[in-house]
């Protein structure tokens, strides 16, 4: 069965890369909320912590991973966004 924990955490990782790679090939991110890739970097970390107190290792290399790369697409969307752009929840 661990064998299917680390199939979806691939799958999940792969969820990453386009997203990513579109927003560095095009400094684009006019069309990404900034607040939800927040809600999701908290999610990660919440949920790496307690894959870590419970000890399952396919959650927290996943956890790990997706915090990774939430906190890279956090960081192009700060980069690329527009100067003076809201970052709170009136985003569109």
């Amino acid at each position: 069965m661990q064998v299917l924990g680390w199939i979806a955490l691939g799958l999940v990782q792969i969820f990453y890369l386009p997203q990513t790679i579109k927003i560095i090939r095009t400094k684009e991110v006019s069309g990404l909320s900034l607040s939800s890739w927040v809600i999701l970097w908290l999610g990660l970390l919440f949920y790496l912590v307690y894959s870590i107190y419970v000890g399952n290792v396919v959650f927290t290399v996943g956890n790990a991973a997706g915090l990774l790369q939430s906190t890279l697409v956090i960081g192009l969307l700060l980069r690329y966004r527009p100067r003076g752009q809201a970052t709170g929840a009136g985003e569109h």
